[in-house]
């Protein structure tokens, strides 16, 4: 038996033996906020001293059965599948036959689990990952951590459905629910998560908060690598850095944009990003002066989108997803040392004080946007960079991963303490 001041020490060393299978629904080379997270998160808990690997869902095309990325294992489950995984809507009958190859997936995780013999399974929203890990856990005696970074199904839309569309909406959050009851452990990525949870007949007890966070040190790397080029140049450039949905706001964006550049023709408004909201994000840019669409990026040129732009932009429209998800777009804009200005939703207002980080604005509202933005132009130098160095501090202080990786260890180590 460890004693209580034995525990913390002990836990320490015991990461290094430590070996844990992350579960992916998603993950790199594919972009999105789900993978990125991922990645962070599997890089932090290598650098603190677990032994992490991952595995795949069979709906990213790939072209090996192993590839190491960031120095991270992944095992892949299919090669060259012609399905992908994105945010747009498939049809019924493609979601149903992706349950079908549950079975598959399971056996082969099985044979991962017992080549590697890991001390944890650690699976990641949705229940696609999350049953087969249950059943696994139960046969070969091993914590499942169930990890939710939204409730998915519950869009604005939801309930407002009928006949066989509100059939399934229940039907996908019934299952997701079934895992959260009988995983080990449920990790959500914020308060506001946790409490929907409770609400919806999860024992508080056995959810545990980790949220969002940045890679820092890597972050850090990146900025030193991509060097100084600081030459001021007139006006300001705005950006939106991230992915491309209709909650992000983006059509409202543009058009108060075009309104303050009327008045300040020297600014220019930079988006980057893919999603299914490209195309008509594409033609709305092309109707206005200084508005430059630049479609996609590859992660390896992030830096030089952050340095291109002063000020960052997420203008989120309100509803139950946006209030309930921390996004990575704001802490990943203070790592960087750029202005943020963001709308009030709860996801935002989680990670930043206004006045103190940046500014917040109405959700939804236009002419408190575009107030917002026209402050932060006629802030002294001296001001804006003191709330820019303000937020880079505060992101490397209280929001790197390496804290949440210490987090990470110390439940599964109190998760195989208890079998």
């Amino acid at each position: 038996m460890i004693s209580s001041c034995n525990l913390q020490y002990f836990c320490q060393n015991y990461v290094l033996q430590m070996k844990v299978l992350h579960i992916l629904y998603q993950s790199l080379p594919q972009i999105s906020g789900s993978s990125i997270r991922s990645r962070d998160l599997l890089m932090s808990q290598k650098e603190i001293g677990l032994d992490v690997l991952a595995v795949t869902a069979p709906f990213q095309s790939f072209s090996s059965v192993e590839e190491v990325i960031d120095g991270i294992r992944y095992l892949r489950t299919s090669i060259n599948v012609r399905e992908s995984i994105s945010d747009k809507k498939k049809p019924l009958h493609i979601r149903v036959l992706r349950i079908f190859q549950m079975l598959k997936f399971y056996v082969k995780l099985k044979k991962i689990i017992q080549r590697e013999n890991p001390n944890i399974l650690h699976a990641h929203a949705m229940f696609f990952c999350g049953l087969p890990a249950l059943y696994l856990g139960r046969k070969f005696k091993l914590p499942v951590v169930y990890e939710v970074r939204s409730l998915w199904m519950l869009n604005k839309s939801f309930g407002s459905n009928k006949g066989y569309k509100a059939l399934i909406e229940n039907l996908l959050f019934r299952v997701e629910l079934y895992v959260m009851k009988r995983a080990s452990l449920v990790i959500a990525i914020n308060d506001n998560l946790k409490q929907e949870l409770v609400d919806r007949g999860i024992e508080e007890a056995k959810i545990s908060v980790i949220k969002n966070a940045v890679n820092t040190s890597l972050i850090n790397t990146l900025i030193q690598n991509l060097g100084s080029n600081k030459s001021r140049k007139e006006g300001f450039n705005f950006g939106y850095i991230g992915t491309l949905t209709s909650h992000e706001g983006i059509d409202m964006l543009i058009k108060t944009f075009a309104d303050l550049n009327l008045e300040h023709p020297n600014c220019k408004l930079k988006i980057y990003g893919s999603g299914v909201e490209e195309e008509n994000v594409s033609k709305l840019a092309k109707e206005y002066k200084n508005v430059e669409f630049l479609g996609s990026i590859h992660p390896s040129n992030v830096p030089q989108a952050f340095e291109s732009v002063d000020i960052i932009v997420n203008p989120r429209y309100k509803n139950k997803l946006t209030d309930s998800v921390t996004p990575l777009k704001p802490l990943e804009a203070m790592a960087y040392e750029k202005f943020f200005i963001g709308s009030d939703v709860g996801g935002i207002k989680e990670l930043v004080e206004h006045g103190v980080h940046g500014y917040l604005f109405k959700a939804g509202n236009g002419s408190d946007l575009m107030d917002k933005m026209i402050k932060a132009m006629n802030l002294e130098k001296e001001e804006f960079d003191k709330i820019k160095r303000r937020a880079g501090t505060y992101v490397n202080t209280h929001k790197s991963w390496i804290a949440n990786a210490h987090d990470y260890n110390k439940i599964y180590w109190n998760l195989t303490k208890a079998i």
